[in-house]
């Protein structure tokens, strides 16, 4: 097994709509690992898409290659970028229909669906955040990556780690995990959660069972992506 540890710099604003109340557009200090998978190109999204996910048959791949990417941590520091958007057309003429914007002047007219002001609160850049690769042979990096809505541009720096193999109780864990990849032999006490979509994230997790050990971290051994129970969903 090789294990790269990897730290991601933003050089853009970054946007990821992790939670959205009202008008109010928030990111989560943090970076999914379905996310970071296709970012990193270690799975390809369709160019067309009919609404359909492919989680299931991509990350299946993934973990018939026996390569696994955690989710990522920011660490240090966080900042963010708060800003107003306004997408109300500039056209001559406009008016409200059913609480939204509408250009076409019938009396049928539909309003376009989607927001027309509201604020976005973005990982400004110059953040650092740290996330784990484990694969069964070498694999060769992206130094460079775009994320989130706004293929925003960040740097990877990485190096490879030498790490002991020690069954413990009650570890923490300082890194960010998706609970559906960790083996269920693993006896998961406590975490911090982030509530976010695809799958909810947890943190500082205590955990019982076996582990990676290196430079004051541990990750659990046998993580694979856990997209089981996507299988036969289409959207």
């Amino acid at each position: 097994m090789i294990i790269y540890e990897c730290f991601l710099t933003l050089l853009e604003n970054t946007f990821f709509s992790s939670r959205e109340i009202n008008n109010f557009y928030q990111t989560e200090p943090l970076i999914g690992n379905y996310a970071l998978a296709y970012a990193m190109g270690f799975v390809q999204s369709c160019y067309h898409n009919n609404g359909e996910i492919n989680y299931y048959q991509d990350l299946s791949s993934l973990n018939d290659k026996k390569i696994y990417i955690t989710p990522a941590k920011f660490i240090d520091k966080i900042k963010f970028s708060l800003t107003q958007f306004n997408s109300i057309s500039d056209s001559y003429w406009y008016k409200m229909v059913n609480n939204a914007v509408t250009t076409n002047k019938e009396k049928d007219s539909r309003p376009a669906n989607f927001p027309q002001i509201g604020w976005i609160k973005m990982l400004s850049l110059g953040n650092t955040a740290r996330f784990y690769i484990l694969a069964e042979n070498e694999i060769v990096l992206k130094k460079y990556i775009r994320l989130g809505k706004f293929m925003s541009k960040a740097r990877i720096d990485y190096t490879k780690v030498n790490f002991l193999i020690s069954e413990s109780k009650n570890k923490i864990i300082n890194q960010i995990l998706n609970p559906l990849d960790i083996p269920e032999t693993y006896s998961i006490k406590n975490f911090d959660v982030y509530s976010v979509n695809p799958v909810s994230l947890i943190d500082n997790i205590t955990l019982d069972g076996v582990f990676y050990s290196f430079s004051g971290m541990a990750l659990p051994m046998g993580m694979k992506f856990g997209v089981d129970f996507l299988k036969g969903e289409k959207k």
